[in-house]
């Protein structure tokens, strides 16, 4: 996992999730959730796919792997739909995820150490009008604007009371949690609790349970590029090479360690902290 980069403006966020039509459907929830007939409307949230998969650089958001690789990709609610159901349409609880991360191991499980964050309130059944969008306007941010919905203040704090013990990568930045192990016999790579804090165990814990991040295809599949890399790190120790080559080495472990790439996590593990290697 890495930090990802949530893009706010108008050309990327479809019209879906913003402005009147986000609270047209805060409304239809709030009818379902007080007939006790909750459903929800997948579609909706099928329109946010594109501009998600883009700024994964086409991977899942938790395993890293290329949706071609894992499996088919889809937009996933972190905080899940059936315990946090006014989070359904809700923009910042969604992120590109692979079936296998999300329904596989995922499902609707969502630890959390701190308290949970509560359903708002329903409207007083006597609420019309403006007033009643007002009052359920309140229950989510506006993805770009923030004085028409919760306020992104008041969001951030809802969620950080809970302690979530999955990492948003959209909120934190994971890589710290974690260390890469290579097991060269097997021809694997497993992904670790850095250091031996409470809180790295704790988010490595749900991230292998939950994400399945060290099943046993993830672990194989990391191995050709940790391999690659390492021949890399050899070649460049040697300090012998040609200065035309050296620089086509550096450029490709850079690719390796961008954003687009994949396990680009694990690559900037061993480059920075493992090997500390010069790229310069």
């Amino acid at each position: 996992m890495i930090k990802l980069e949530r893009v706010r403006q108008a050309s990327a966020i479809p019209k879906a999730f913003r402005g009147a039509s986000r609270i047209d459907k805060l409304l239809a929830l709030v009818e379902g959730r007080r007939a006790g007939a909750l459903s929800f409307n997948g579609d909706v949230w099928k329109a946010a796919k594109k501009q998600l998969k883009a700024e994964t650089g086409g991977k899942c958001a938790y395993c890293e792997a290329a949706a071609a690789v894992v499996a088919h990709c889809d937009v996933e609610h972190f905080r899940p739909k059936s315990r946090y159901w006014w989070l359904a349409y809700c923009y910042d609880n969604y992120l590109f995820s692979c079936q296998r991360c999300n329904q596989e191991f995922k499902g609707d499980e969502f630890p959390v150490g701190g308290a949970a964050w509560g359903e708002p309130p329903l409207p007083d059944a006597g609420l019309a009008g403006e007033a009643l969008r007002a009052a359920v306007a309140r229950f989510t941010p506006d993805p770009l604007a923030d004085a028409e919905g919760l306020a992104r203040t008041d969001f951030l704090q809802a969620l950080e009371a809970e302690q979530a013990h999955l990492p948003d990568p959209y909120l934190v930045d994971p890589e710290p949690f974690f260390k890469w192990v290579a097991d060269p016999v097997n021809k694997e790579v497993s992904i670790e609790p850095r250091g031996d804090s409470p809180e790295a165990a704790r988010v490595h814990e749900a991230v292998t349970k939950l994400y399945g991040l060290n099943r046993e295809e993830l672990r194989r599949v990391r191995w050709p590029v940790y391999r690659d890399l390492l021949t890399f790190r050899d070649v460049l120790r040697t300090g012998t090479i040609a200065p035309e080559l050296r620089q086509r080495i550096v450029e490709t472990i850079r690719e390796n360690m961008a954003g687009t790439a994949q396990f680009a996590g694990m690559v900037r593990y061993f480059v920075r902290t493992e090997w500390q290697l010069d790229l310069s």
